[in-house]
């Protein structure tokens, strides 16, 4: 693994301060409670970014044989691979394209990925890869977001960058819920080859108690990038405010509290 340095690992840094503890770490542990881990698995973490499904795992108190968390950015592999180290948790971390991944056939009895299947440019191929390195009988367990108009954070903060920084930012948004019929989720995972799909809709109540902090931070540590860059103070004061008020009653004038809803798939290989 490369260590990216510099604004990557900033902006890693960021995104996990920010966004997980708010959004992936329950879904993280709303995919353990799912698909449980066990003593003497190979584990894979898919699309791992900081690796908060591989934290949850160690914390759960299972020993697995292995931890494997995998992402193309090395950005968000050097900010889990440090603070997997300083919790003491013991896992390889791979710079990797889910689409191409270097690891022998079979070599994992357990794989998750959460809110990045949306993302992958070659959604057949990556499924087909990932059933490749799953052992006879393995399990996987993805969330992947539903569509924007059930999901009202998202849908306010598409809505203000598309007033305050153009369309192009809030299509990047947008592109987080790129994915929403389970449907069309199901068929992709049966033409891989996986067996015993369960796809089911999923709301998870998530909170934070100080919405104004969570707007500028995750404006500057979503997937697509800081949105605000370009704007003055004063603008981007403006452009939080609105978030703000698109929220509706998600927020009580301090802290927000929003259904945050997504397809939950399970399947063997």
């Amino acid at each position: 693994m490369n260590d990216a340095g510099g604004p990557l690992n900033a902006f890693a840094e960021r995104y996990h301060a920010t966004l997980v503890p708010v959004i992936f770490q329950p879904w993280a542990r709303e995919l353990l409670r799912r698909l449980p881990p066990r003593d003497g698995d190979h584990i894979l973490d898919l699309a791992c970014g900081t690796g908060v499904v591989t934290a949850e795992i160690a914390a759960s108190g299972v020993s697995p044989a292995s931890l494997t968390g995998a992402d193309y950015n090395a950005g968000m592999l050097s900010v889990a691979g440090k603070r997997a180290a300083e919790a003491g948790i013991r896992a390889k971390w791979v710079e990797a394209d889910a689409g191409d991944l270097p690891f022998p056939d079979g070599r994992f009895d357990r794989a998750y990925c959460q809110q990045a299947f949306q993302f992958f440019p070659d959604r057949p191929g990556a499924l087909r890869e990932l059933r490749r390195v799953m052992a006879e009988g393995g399990e996987v367990a993805f969330c992947v977001q539903r569509e924007i108009d059930v999901n009202p954070m998202l849908k306010a903060q598409a809505e203000t960058l598309d007033k305050h920084v153009g369309p192009e930012a809030s299509a990047a948004v947008r592109a987080i819920c790129g994915l929403p019929d389970g449907e069309e989720i199901r068929a992709l995972f049966e033409d891989a080859g996986f067996e015993d799909i369960v796809v089911e809709s999923v709301g998870l109540m998530l909170h934070h108690p100080d919405a104004r902090a969570y707007a500028a931070g995750a404006m500057g540590g979503m997937h697509t990038g800081d949105k605000l860059s370009r704007l003055s103070d004063a603008e981007r004061r403006q452009c939080i405010d609105d978030f703000l008020t698109g929220l509706g009653d998600c927020f009580d004038g301090v802290a927000m509290t929003f259904p945050h809803v997504s397809n939950v798939i399970t399947a063997r290989a």
